[in-house]
């Protein structure tokens, strides 16, 4: 995979500052998205983040520690791009919608970060502490979604159902962005594939 050369190292929003804590995750972030996570080893992740291999280990004692953390991170990051799309003022079916686009338009600023998620997903190692430190950042959308269904905008089926749909639902959108789609722009991607979530 290609990569395009800018001034600025890789993915340094991934914290908030420039620390050599930062500094190994967003490292950790580009290798494991370009290379696998499996075929990235630690040794190479310090050496291209310019720090001692003791030194990662100081901040993440073994591997699957550290792809805890860069998962954890983005889950933040994802979570409060969403957060910030989320206006109480409006109906429930359309604070569920600026959140989704809250999603998207994330999603197609940080490509990588959705690529490294959807890796990470789908890993048979996830643990149960990793799993509720991610929910505990969203469970304010599964309650927003409870209220979609008392409220009848959404099918009464469990929240699982309606959180897996809307995943795959709104990462198809962003595949597409991506990858583009004969005869559709990219706004029509999204009003197309945001209609689709309520046809469910």
């Amino acid at each position: 995979m290609s990569r395009k050369k800018t001034g600025k190292a890789p993915y340094a929003d991934i914290g908030k500052s420039s620390g050599k804590r930062e500094t190994i995750l967003a490292t950790a972030l580009m290798l494991f998205t370009t290379q696998g996570v499996d075929a990235t080893p630690t040794a190479q992740i310090s050496r291209e983040a310019k720090v001692s291999t003791g030194t990662l280990f100081h901040y993440f004692p073994d591997k699957n520690s550290l792809i805890d953390q860069v998962y954890l991170s983005i889950k933040k990051d994802l979570a409060e791009a969403i957060r910030d799309n989320n206006d109480e003022t409006l109906l429930t079916k359309q604070r569920l919608e600026t959140c989704f686009r809250g999603y998207i338009t994330w999603g197609v600023a940080n490509p990588e970060k959705v690529r490294f998620l959807d890796q990470f997903y789908n890993s048979p190692g996830i643990c149960d502490d990793v799993k509720h430190q991610a929910y505990n950042d969203f469970a304010w959308m599964l309650e927003l979604g409870n209220a979609a269904v008392r409220e009848g905008v959404l099918p009464d089926l469990p929240g699982e159902f309606h959180l897996v749909m809307f995943t795959q639902i709104l990462n198809g959108i962003l595949a597409l962005i991506e990858s583009g789609c004969p005869g559709m722009s990219q706004d029509e991607i999204i009003e197309n594939g945001l209609a689709m979530l309520w046809k469910q």
